[in-house]
């Protein structure tokens, strides 16, 4: 299976899909852990799993995964905004974390651990798992200057090379973070919904998941690599972004290279898309599809089709 939300053996973003079902929110980063461990086990019920292993003096890692001979090391984070309401049997009650520069600091952190581990042959693959409720982590800031900027992981952005706080950084901040990070491999960050929530005060909170993949050198390009990456710099996605981003998923997931017009539709409603269903079906046979008669002002040849609803990407 080739797909960046995908590790060898275990897809991440089927896991993930399971899970937003029966957990769509966290008291804690412990408890989405636990919680991502048993989808997992679940999943798949030969797995052998392990919560916080060490693999040298000093280093925790979150969880390790032994599936069909290849060892799955897996680092997660969960950067929570102030949230409080009541789901099902649980009452959330979650603080504002805040500190955001530190949080984005210590994602690029775990990609530097986890391609040590990879180095080190502790394992054959890792994967980088931030799941939030702060749309500051999936949104590009309004300046590039911030003490952070190189730490910044919203949409879009590539990491890769050296990261280190700026000049201006104070001694709080970079207190027993002052290492610049440097990655081997490159990595773009692309946001997938996971779910929505409803708070106290009757708003609705969207929550999003960022994985990033560390293979050996020399493995597969995944899909996501080939899949266009369009996404306004505004911040707000537009329709054809969140079609784009869909349209990966489903790829990744399915392993198949050509998609329906109805994968497309289910996508966008799983993920709550702001976006109306005839806005979406005009964009994927018309707008977006490179072999469709010429209606519209702008145009994209990001589709064709193949038969009767169904398509695949054009390279």
């Amino acid at each position: 299976m080739t797909e960046a939300s995908s590790i060898d053996g275990v897809d991440i973003s089927a896991v993930m899909v399971d899970l937003a079902r029966r957990r769509p929110l966290f008291h804690s980063e412990r408890d989405f852990q636990f919680a991502l461990a048993w989808s997992i086990q679940q999943r798949y019920p030969h797995a052998e799993l392990r919560l916080e292993p060490r693999p040298n003096r000093g280093i925790h890692l979150d969880l390790l995964v032994h599936l069909a001979q290849r060892r799955i090391a897996i680092e997660m984070k969960y950067l929570v905004a102030a949230f409080g309401g009541t789901l099902g049997v649980d009452r959330f009650d979650l603080p504002n974390q805040g500190a955001h520069d530190i949080a984005r600091h210590d994602v690029v952190k775990d990609l530097v651990r986890l391609e040590r581990l990879l180095a080190d042959g502790y394992a054959d693959e890792g994967v980088g798992l931030t799941l939030t409720n702060d749309s500051a982590y999936w949104r590009p800031g309004m300046r590039n200057t911030t003490i952070d900027a190189a730490f910044r992981i919203h949409e879009g952005r590539t990491l890769n090379g050296a990261h280190e706080w700026s000049p201006t950084a104070g001694a709080g901040t970079t207190h027993k973070r002052d290492v610049p990070l440097t990655l081997t491999g490159s990595y773009t960050c692309a946001w997938h919904h996971f779910a929505n929530v409803a708070a106290d005060d009757g708003r609705v909170v969207e929550l999003r998941y960022l994985t990033l993949s560390v293979r050996e050198p020399g493995r597969p390009t995944p899909v996501a690599a080939v899949v266009p990456r369009v996404v306004s710099t505004t911040g707000a996605l537009t329709a054809r972004d969140e079609i784009l981003l869909a349209v990966a998923d489903i790829l990744r997931r399915s392993g198949r290279a050509e998609f329906d017009l109805s994968d497309v539709l289910a996508e966008m409603r799983q993920r709550g898309s702001r976006y109306a269903e005839s806005t979406i079906r005009t964009h994927v046979v018309s707008r977006m599809c490179a072999n469709a008669p010429d209606h519209h002002a702008t145009t994209f040849d990001d589709f064709e089709n193949v038969g009767r609803g169904r398509y695949r990407l054009r390279r």
